[in-house]
């Protein structure tokens, strides 16, 4: 019995069928046009910003009943001075249409009042995410590093196998612009965070 454990994990962890890794992140590639993009492996690219934060976007896959969807993940990283952990939620306020968006943490310490209060102080970054059509999006500090991560609706690619069919959901120049925008001014953010 202890021998079918391995066995089964490998069958659960599988790709699904249909799934051609790297095939949906050459497609956002060429949403991605003309900003630098570097292929790190079949499934991760670096894209580098003019403005010099470099962005790693690796691609997902979710299986769903006769279907998968494969999702792209854009992360920054850096440094900063702040040192207690925290994990700080951005969601899109409003039910049926959008008002704003909301932080939300469960940190209770200095750090993170002050990391919510320079975001309220800088309304024009609650804007330009309030725009973008973001799945999740989450800004996490741990020992000294700061993360942004942020899951895109478009950039995506939904492969149904009963009926047949792929769909790819473009990222459009607007999206893009409020995306890079996004990590932009996070990252400024950040490095005002620690003067």
């Amino acid at each position: 019995m202890i021998g079918l454990l391995p066995s089964l994990n490998r069958f659960w962890r599988r790709d699904p069928p249909g799934y051609q890794p790297g095939a949906t992140l050459n497609r956002l590639v060429n949403n991605l046009h003309p900003y630098a993009c570097e292929r790190l492996a079949a499934s991760q690219l670096r894209l580098t910003l003019p403005q010099g934060p470099v962005i790693e976007v690796c691609e997902q896959v979710q299986s769903l009943f006769l279907a998968h969807i494969v999702t792209h993940r854009f992360r920054l990283q850096g440094r900063t001075a702040c040192a207690e952990p925290l994990v700080l939620r951005v969601m899109a306020g409003g039910w049926l249409r959008r008002r704003g968006v909301i932080y939300r943490t469960n940190a209770r310490h200095d750090g993170a009042q002050r990391l919510l209060a320079a975001l309220h102080r800088y309304p024009q970054i609650g804007a330009t995410l309030a725009q973008l059509d973001f799945r999740r999006a989450t800004l996490a500090l741990n020992e000294g590093n700061w993360t942004l991560d942020i899951e895109h609706f478009a950039a995506s690619e939904v492969v149904s196998r009963l009926p047949a069919g792929r769909r790819y959901l473009r990222l459009v120049a607007e999206q893009r612009r409020l995306l890079l925008s996004s990590f932009l001014m996070i990252n400024q953010l950040m490095e005002k965070c620690d003067e």
